[in-house]
């Protein structure tokens, strides 16, 4: 009876020592994000025409880059997209679609659809934004020209 004992602690033991390395392993991986993000915030903010950083935000698709919303010294926001530790591109945000006018382009397109997500995005020296749109027959991308509104891209995901 002592041994059973004995191996059911062990084995709650190893559990537990599982679950707590994966905590850590996961807390380490978003402190580190954060921190990544940060760095280019501040960085961003030390540009002579830069008042302040309103947003920052990572993108991992086929390319990695940055999308920082940012306040000039002029008043006027923008977006800069930054790859490489360069800004490529920068858009004011008055030239690009609102949100509301996303979700209206995207329930034109997918009928009855909610949408999951939205990024935006650069796509050669386009600003686009990647919606994913959820209806009953399943999970949509739509890729949108953030500029136009046009509809570039549209696909059923797997």
């Amino acid at each position: 009876m002592n041994k059973k004992n004995k191996w059911l602690k062990r084995a709650v033991l190893l559990i537990v020592v599982l679950l707590a390395i994966g905590v850590i392993s996961f807390a380490s991986y978003v402190l580190q994000y954060d921190k990544q993000l940060l760095t280019y915030q501040e960085s961003l903010s030390k540009l002579p025409e830069v008042k302040k950083v309103l947003e920052i935000s990572q993108y991992n698709g086929e390319e990695q880059y940055y999308v920082a919303k940012v306040q000039l010294t002029s008043g006027k926001d923008y977006y800069y997209f930054i790859k490489d530790n360069t800004v490529k591109l920068s858009c004011e945000t008055k030239d690009l679609m609102t949100k509301k006018q996303v979700e209206e382009k995207v329930a034109n397109v997918i009928d009855q659809g909610v949408i999951k997500h939205y990024y935006l995005g650069v796509y050669g020296e386009t600003p686009i934004y990647e919606v994913l749109v959820t209806n009953d027959k399943g999970d949509f991308y739509v890729i949108l020209d953030a500029k136009t509104s046009e509809v570039l891209l549209q696909f059923k995901a797997k």
